[in-house]
């Protein structure tokens, strides 16, 4: 049986992402902070944890709770997808509230980072395929006015991912572990991003202009994309990958 642990599953790449993973030799342990009844009463493998990743300091327990139901014995690869991530508050640093500031970083790298570092501290003896993939964004290198936190927190992501490849190195039993940039998708964040103010997102018309001339993908065609490159026999260890250049 191969295991997978996703976040952000209610909606957009994750959702998609994991109903292309329902398998009768899969299992699925999928997080996020809202319910998604269609995905369950539609699969089966599956255990759903309704999880806010807002809240750092219980995903400890959460990730305790989540192995104590994996049999490491029968485990024939073990995978965990860092895909949640939230794009608000979208406006100029001095404007954004503390609170939503925070929020941002915790979701978006804190989470993550924790998620990661405790899938492999509980795989540490596992000898079967071990992957993390995390879902970053080009706008840690294409960036805008109103979405420092955002592309700070990708960037972040993705120097994190090299520096665990470094150390997995050296492991006898490496977890391998890629950044991947998903491309332009048509999920709720570029619906949230098209809604914004000028005067919080001077860029907005051109969020606007990428959905009217149909440069958007479907959350199904990336997570397609994802799935095959998560199951590359020479996956790119320690990489940040534009999923847009590897598909062509």
């Amino acid at each position: 049986m191969k295991h997978f642990i996703i976040t952000g599953t209610s909606r957009g790449i994750g959702e998609a992402i994991a109903y292309q993973l329902r398998s009768s030799g899969h299992f699925l342990h999928c997080i996020s902070r809202e319910r998604n009844t269609a995905l369950i009463s539609n699969s089966e493998n599956m255990a759903y944890y309704e999880f806010d990743l807002v809240q750092t300091d219980a995903i400890e327990a959460l990730m305790e709770r989540i192995f104590s139901q994996i049999d490491q014995s029968q485990v024939e690869g073990l995978y965990l997808i860092n895909n949640a991530s939230m794009i608000a508050p979208v406006a100029p640093i001095d404007a954004a509230d503390s609170s939503e500031i925070t929020r941002n970083i915790q979701v978006n790298l804190i989470a993550p980072i924790l998620l990661t570092s405790l899938f492999i501290k509980y795989t540490r003896e596992l000898a079967a395929e071990k992957r993390v993939l995390n879902i970053s964004s080009a706008s840690a290198k294409n960036l805008h006015p109103g979405m420092s936190l955002y592309s700070a927190a990708k960037a972040g992501l993705d120097v994190f991912t090299q520096s665990v490849a470094l150390e997995q190195n050296n492991s006898n039993a490496p977890v391998k572990i890629v950044s991947i940039w998903p491309g332009m998708i048509d999920t709720s964040l570029q619906s949230e991003a098209r809604s914004m103010d000028r005067a919080m997102l001077p860029t907005v018309e051109l969020f606007k202009q990428v959905m009217e001339s149909g440069m958007l993908t479907t959350p199904e065609e990336t997570a397609k994309q994802i799935i095959a490159f998560l199951f590359k026999e020479d996956i790119e260890h320690g990489e940040v990958v534009d999923i847009y250049d590897y598909s062509k």
